[in-house]
């Protein structure tokens, strides 16, 4: 797969004919899914275009706009999906401004011949232009409402989802296990002196699920490995205002500072919890864990 970052529209590469589907793709759930599969067996070129930032940390003023999948997740799935050309167009707020008439002379520089689109596509400044102003210059493949359980999927429904702790759904809208990467440093190191040692991962601006333990399968160093990880503000003890992202695993010894790892969420068990003293935290953590390993049970049998 090719990846084409475009900063200045006035040099645009001419690709081959291709087929086109455009969107913030935040995600790449199931519904998204659908419009490449489309792409993929036009019989020409495929592309998937993109723009970074995401829209809305523009449009809405909103500084590291949480997402639930960065560029570099993107690539990855899309590379493995068998997509031949990632175009990334950078979002500005003069980008922002472009007329319907503009964009879509965007789309005859990279020599856009089909796109795929759902039903509700709108561009160009203000959302002007809809799918009714390409059909006479493109190709047009509508995509009708993507649903499951007669629900429409979406990157913010699955927000939703994901702050409710309703991870099963999520992961199911998604077609994949949601998860968080990133990498560790050193925190209090509470959890290592109580038995229960964990890497504190620097989540960046990926979505965080909601406040509480989960039940986790993290990814290191190409392997496998089960775990619990808890997110909160640590209100026992040393609280912190910003949310912290940690991660005890299993069976394991060696020291992760500075590595990156790759949190795949299974079951959310329980909500944040304030313990009166260190004993019913080490408790709860105990049991925590023992669920952790009476649900891995159950999943592999």
């Amino acid at each position: 797969m090719k990846i084409i970052k475009i900063n200045d529209l006035n040099n645009i590469e001419k690709l081959p004919p291709i087929c086109a589907t455009i969107g913030a793709f935040d995600g790449l759930h199931k519904g998204h899914l659908e419009l490449i599969k489309k792409c993929l067996e036009s019989g020409l070129k495929s592309a998937v275009i993109t723009f970074d930032p995401h829209p809305d940390s523009i449009l809405k003023k909103l500084k590291d706009y949480p997402l639930l999948m960065p560029l570099e997740k993107k690539e990855e799935i899309l590379s493995k999906l068998g997509v031949d050309y990632f175009i990334i167009f950078e979002f500005t707020k003069e980008f922002s401004l472009l007329r319907k008439e503009e964009f879509i002379h965007l789309l005859n520089q990279l020599n856009a011949k089909e796109l795929v689109f759902g039903y509700d596509f709108r561009f160009g400044y203000k959302g002007e232009g809809c799918i009714k102003d390409l059909k006479d210059k493109f190709l047009i493949h509508e995509m009708d409402k993507y649903q499951i359980d007669n629900v429409r999927v979406s990157s913010t429904y699955i927000k939703e989802l994901l702050s409710d702790g309703n991870i099963d759904v999520a992961n199911n809208l998604l077609g994949r296990t949601y998860s968080v990467k990133g990498t560790t440093f050193v925190g209090s190191q509470l959890g290592k002196s109580i038995g229960f040692p964990t890497a504190n991962i620097d989540y960046k601006n990926y979505y965080l699920p909601e406040n509480g333990v989960y039940l986790v399968k993290v990814l290191f160093d190409g392997k496998e490995y089960d775990g619990m990880a808890n997110i909160g503000h640590n209100p026992t003890f040393n609280f912190q205002n910003k949310l912290r992202f940690e991660v005890h695993i299993f069976n394991m010894d060696e020291i992760l500072y500075g590595k990156e790892l790759e949190v795949c969420f299974i079951k959310h068990l329980r909500e944040e919890i304030k313990f009166k003293n260190l004993d019913e935290l080490i408790e709860q953590l105990t049991k925590d864990k023992q669920n952790c390993i009476n649900l891995l049970h159950k999943i592999s049998n």
